[in-house]
């Protein structure tokens, strides 16, 4: 007698294929909303730090320099105007010209084209946000002591998205010290707050 030994195929069926399928899109579907928002809240706080990190900058600058240097806040993003955007430029005073802020120390524009981080300006630490873009383009000039110069009245700059969302503030006090913070936070119970 010949014995047929069948062996069973190593593999999927079309079947197990499908529900494989099936539940991989039915994880994507749910995780898609929760993946946006992380990607919006990591593009704030990147602006955030990038903006924080400028201010910090030019601080260093005015007081390297014993001179005025300003940080401005351009109002564009990749280069291409944008309501607030938050692309930055640092200027400073160039020895044959003490009086003009022209000479270019650095320059930061933002590199995805897709961010959605919008930035605004108010003269009052813990004012609500306005709309992205208000009060741009802005410019707060620090002193040679690394204050802010009298003539800036800027105390705040609100970074959001787009279209609203997560909301993280830079205030900016008259000595120049600059403090990156979440507003929804309150400072006394959390060192992360605002107010």
């Amino acid at each position: 007698m010949n014995s047929i030994v069948h062996r069973r195929m190593k593999g999927f069926t079309l079947v197990e294929m499908m529900v494989a399928i099936a539940l991989f899109a039915l994880l994507v579907a749910f995780a898609y909303p929760s993946y946006t928002s992380f990607i919006q809240n990591a593009q704030i706080r990147t602006a955030a730090e990038s903006i924080i990190n400028g201010l910090q900058l030019a601080r260093a600058e005015a007081i390297r320099r014993n001179s005025n240097v300003e940080f401005r806040l351009l109002n564009t993003s990749t280069g291409a105007a944008v309501t607030g955007g938050t692309d930055w430029r640092i200027m400073a005073a160039a020895a044959n010209t003490p009086t003009t802020l022209d000479q270019e120390v650095q320059t930061r524009r933002e590199t995805s084209p897709s961010s959605k981080a919008r930035a605004q300006v108010a003269t009052a630490v813990g004012a609500t946000a306005a709309n992205p873009g208000a009060g741009m383009p802005a410019t707060i000039a620090f002193t040679g002591l690394g204050r802010l110069s009298p003539a800036t009245t800027i105390r705040q700059i609100d970074i959001t998205g787009a279209s609203g969302g997560r909301r993280l503030a830079i205030s900016l006090a008259p000595g120049g010290d600059v403090r990156l913070c979440d507003p929804l936070l309150a400072l006394a119970t959390n060192p992360q707050g605002c107010s």
